[in-house]
């Protein structure tokens, strides 16, 4: 390394000596337990009702509109039957390979 780089590094190092460690004031640790204790904030009663209540609301609407959503998957499931039998489209009775079942080949 070079002289010059060294003697840099040193000096930025040697800089550091005799710095002694910050020490807080005498009633810093008083002041900040003070107002801790004090500084107690409550949430209003209304506050808390309002939140359960858009909660509740919240829940609600959403139960309602996936009972919705589940009854409509039925009844349309409903109707495809209809015109599944309607049309003699019954996949159990659509076997292919059952023309040569009664046959040995």
């Amino acid at each position: 390394m070079e002289p010059k780089k060294k003697k840099w590094i040193n000096d930025i190092l040697a800089s550091a000596d005799g710095i002694e460690r910050a020490e807080p004031g005498p009633f810093l640790y008083t002041r900040i337990r003070n107002r801790l204790a004090t500084s107690v904030d409550y949430v209003p009663t209304r506050t808390v009702w309002l939140t359960i209540a858009s909660f509740t609301l919240l829940l609600l609407l959403n139960w309602r509109a996936t009972s919705r959503l589940s009854e409509k998957a039925f009844d349309d499931n409903a109707g495809l039957n209809a015109v599944i039998t309607d049309m003699q489209l019954d996949p159990t009775a659509n076997q292919p390979y059952n023309l040569w079942s009664g046959h040995n080949y």
